[in-house]
């Protein structure tokens, strides 16, 4: 890491932060059932445009634990350890998940997943962006033509 490390620091454990707040909730079915429930009865206020949220089976809510509990321990990774590593993974994967979430919002999907999906794209931004002015800086300046 350069000079600018503890704001790359602060930036990875900051978007690590926001990810465990948001996912904690899905990582039981329990919990998860009442998440899901909230983002229903938002869809329905807000009169949002896109199908409303199913009923979600045992099987669907095994799935979202399944994957909640992984992104609460991703997560805990780079709470603990916000290494540039930690940040360059996380910024691609946070480019996958919203590309995902674009072709879901096209298919119809809700659009309180418009919320998240800001939130995925500040978060790659934020890192993606420090960690490529981070590389520059630490290679120099480029070299110009003769």
């Amino acid at each position: 890491m350069s000079p600018d490390s503890s704001l790359l620091r602060r930036i990875i454990r900051g978007s690590a932060l926001y990810d465990l707040v948001v996912t904690l909730p899905f990582a039981t079915p329990w919990t998860a059932e009442v998440a899901l429930s909230l983002m229903g009865q938002t869809h329905e206020a807000l009169s949002l445009r896109g199908e409303a949220m199913p009923v979600f089976t045992p099987m669907h809510l095994f799935f979202v634990s399944l994957f909640g509990v992984l992104a609460v321990l991703w997560a805990g990774v780079r709470v603990i350890q916000p290494t540039a590593f930690h940040g360059a993974v996380d910024a691609v994967g946070r480019a996958v998940v919203a590309t995902w979430m674009v072709l879901a919002l096209s298919q119809g999907v809700t659009q309180v997943l418009i919320a998240f999906l800001v939130m995925e794209l500040a978060g790659m931004f934020a890192q993606g962006g420090l960690l490529l002015a981070t590389r520059k800086g630490r290679e120099g300046a480029p070299v110009t033509a003769r």
